[in-house]
């Protein structure tokens, strides 16, 4: 097996295993058991739990915003864009058994056992994705599609803060139907 395809399949089984409980459930035993590979091919790779989760940080982010950015500039009216943003975060909700969550929500609600690089990287994840929000309230409030009241930068953080935090509470309700039912009440606040 090549190096990238190892490393991509410890990054894969890393990512699945923190979206599902969190950088503290997960170990490089329980990759190392996914992958069928030893411990120390894992360490060869990542020396420190902080390199994979940097490298991990990383390819999400990357990943996650290119996704947004294509959505962004796409011809579609601002309510669709909105609608396919805020599905990005039902799709991975509703993935598997319906118990993943975004990576950096997960990360997030465990900030204080990172390290600074980490730390760094979701609060950047959650910058970038705020200021892709307010490009696209903007937009729609330019073409009177969105008639929200406040301050857009506000309402990005709302939307944002809702999607993140919205998917948590649907995972420890057990239910995905209510996050549905929430992201299309939002879409009907933005739309006044």
């Amino acid at each position: 097996m090549k190096q990238t395809d190892t490393k991509t399949l410890i990054l894969d089984a890393a990512q699945d295993l923190i979206q599902r409980l969190g950088v503290n459930g997960m170990s490089y035993q329980d990759i190392s058991e996914i992958v069928g590979i030893r411990k120390a091919s894992i360490h060869t790779h990542f020396p420190k739990k902080d390199d994979l989760l940097v490298a991990l940080l990383d390819r999400y982010s990357d990943r996650f915003l290119r996704i947004v950015d294509g959505i962004l500039a796409t011809s579609d009216a601002p309510e669709v864009k909105l609608r396919r943003y805020c599905s990005l975060f039902e799709a991975t909700l509703n993935s598997g058994s319906q118990e993943k969550v975004c990576l950096c929500a997960m990360l997030g609600a465990e900030l204080t056992a990172l390290n600074h690089p980490s730390v760094e990287q979701v609060r950047n994840f959650y910058r970038a994705n705020e200021e892709r929000l307010v490009t696209l309230l903007k937009a729609g409030q330019q073409n009177g599609s969105f008639r929200f009241t406040g301050e857009v930068t506000v309402t990005a953080a709302l939307i944002f803060g809702l999607l993140e935090g919205g998917m948590l509470i649907a995972r420890a309700q057990g239910t995905t139907n209510q996050f549905h039912s929430v992201i299309e009440q939002l879409l009907q606040l933005i739309k006044g």
